[in-house]
């Protein structure tokens, strides 16, 4: 993902995938994020990936209420989250369906 775009390249919006470690719902988050992805033809598109165990100031910094989750921010700022652990392949295709140009 570059947010610095070249001249010919357009700017793909920053996506952050929020997990709890190992757990099972985020593995399957994983999975399912990279699944779409490689579907969509952005395979070399990459999630920030920002685990709340950890860093767990970012659910405030972010406003995230639960893991998984996937945030997508765009060129102006403006955030979109999606919930759960990303099973529901059309809700995450449309999710990411602006990543193709």
């Amino acid at each position: 993902m570059n947010a610095n775009a070249t001249p010919n390249e357009s700017a793909v919006p920053t996506l952050m995938l929020f997990v709890t470690g190992s757990a099972p719902r985020s593995r399957r988050a994983r999975k399912n994020l990279a699944a779409a992805l490689k579907s969509l033809g952005l395979d070399s598109v990459k999630a920030m990936e920002i685990d709340l165990i950890d860093r767990p100031e970012k659910t405030v910094t972010y406003s995230v209420f639960a893991t998984p989750a996937l945030l997508r921010m765009d060129e102006a700022g403006e955030m979109r989250v999606l919930y759960g652990d990303l099973s529901d392949e059309s809700k995450l295709l449309e999710f990411l369906r602006d990543l193709v140009d």
